[in-house]
């Protein structure tokens, strides 16, 4: 018996050896050839009526001598096929775009007024990149943004790659999606989705501007910022802005991206935006809270600022007899006081328990306010953010099919919020 299992023994060995020979053959352990491949580390994608312009920027190796170990370069590409427009890329420098380390697709203006998975389809097919890839957009161009000279990171794509991070998104400040999200929104029922809308805005704020040029200064820079909806260009404000900076500075002219503004998608198309409240609300429902901060105003105008420590959400979805849709959605907080606008005084606890009633209040019905707007604007548009299609397939899926055109647009909200203290 104990022979027959040294018999064994030998031969698991060897089929062990057997497999990882195997592995190793079937791997790609070359080393890559940075003189020939293009490491694309973002892609910025904007469209001409049937063309797509793709701006690639790329990581370029540098001597260790020159005290930098990379920079970044951006490449403009044209094609019929977002694939066309990569195959140029090789076909102007000799270097092969490779996709497996790229973390950011932004799509511009009008490559999302139309279907933006026109754009997509090629990522969604190309087997070396990760669906966890980011997606964003903005408004203006793909093209611009990726140009933008961030402050805090050499290259722009990283910088905005920070402040869609997951910590932004459980600050509540951000409402990142990846391809994969975004992707299954638009092949679902629902056909919907959000994407970040990302802008830029200047590195410091105007303080006591009362000339002239101070004024134009902050106009320029609220050009920049991307929160208008006329279809401008973002970056070509914040060129504006720079360009009357003459007198600064080549590092205060650096701009920093935001992202707090989310676009609503149906069908693949921009069909609205979420404000920076909005936002920040959806992200209450749908996504774990730690630690953000939540800013209520009482009736002495006094502000207060709570930091939210969790969220726990339940939602549920009632059909009733006459089609009608109910959502109703039980939002529970906890939070401390984080700061307020006037000082405490002797008498007054300055633990981060010690919270007026009335704040909490006050919290609730500006918050209960905030995703009411947020349901309404999404469910005018026709996208189905908060999922009230998908609940409905899975709890009343005898009558989905019946009443899934109408369901949406019939909707109507019930909400209930609560803050309770951390103590």
């Amino acid at each position: 018996m104990r022979k027959i299992h040294q018999k064994n023994t030998v031969r698991y060995f060897l089929l062990l050896l057997g497999v990882l020979f195997f592995l190793f053959l079937s791997g790609d352990f070359g080393l890559v050839d940075v003189q020939k491949t293009a490491i694309v580390m973002a892609v910025g994608i904007d469209r001409e009526e049937d063309t797509f312009i793709v701006t690639s920027q790329i990581a370029v190796p540098q001597a260790s001598d020159q005290g930098k170990a990379t920079q970044t370069v951006q490449i403009v590409s044209r094609g019929k096929t977002v694939a066309d427009a990569f195959e140029e890329i090789n076909a102007k420098t000799g270097w092969y775009p490779k996709l497996v380390f790229c973390r950011l697709i932004l799509l511009g203006e009008k490559t999302t007024q139309e279907n933006a998975f026109d754009a997509l389809d090629f990522f969604l097919l190309d087997e070396y990149l990760s669906d966890n890839c980011l997606v964003a957009t903005c408004n203006g161009f793909a093209k611009d943004m990726l140009n933008v000279q961030a402050l805090v990171d050499a290259s722009g794509s990283v910088a905005i790659q920070k402040i869609l991070s997951a910590h932004a998104q459980r600050g509540g400040t951000v409402l990142p999606s990846t391809l994969r999200e975004f992707a299954i929104g638009y092949y679902s029922e629902s056909k919907s989705g959000f994407l970040p809308l990302l802008k830029t805005v200047p590195q410091q704020e105007q303080v006591g501007g009362n000339n002239g040029a101070d004024n134009n200064e902050q106009n320029s820079a609220g050009a920049s910022n991307g929160s208008g909806q006329n279809g401008q260009d973002s970056q070509s404000g914040a060129q504006s802005g720079q360009s009357n900076q003459g007198g600064q500075s080549k590092e205060t002219q650096k701009l920093v991206f935001g992202g707090s503004e989310t676009a609503l998608f149906y069908a693949g198309k921009r069909v609205g935006v979420l404000t920076e409240e909005e936002t920040f609300a959806f992200n209450a429902v749908k996504n774990k809270l730690r630690l953000a901060s939540y800013s209520v105003t009482d009736e002495n105008e006094e502000t207060f600022t709570l930091n939210v420590k969790r969220n726990t959400v339940k939602t549920a979805c009632i059909l009733g007899e006459d089609a009608r849709t109910v959502y109703k959605i039980d939002l529970r907080l906890t939070a401390g006081l984080l700061d307020s606008s006037k000082a405490f005084g002797v008498d007054e606890g300055i633990d981060g328990g010690d919270t007026p009633k009335a704040v909490f209040s006050r919290a609730e019905k500006l918050l209960s306010a905030q995703i009411s707007s947020a349901f309404e604007k999404s469910k005018n548009v026709g996208c189905d953010l908060f999922g009230v299609l998908e609940s409905l397939q899975k709890r009343e899926h005898a009558r989905f099919l019946e009443v899934k055109n109408t369901a949406l647009k019939n909707a109507v909200l019930e909400l209930t919020v609560h803050f309770s203290n951390i103590r």
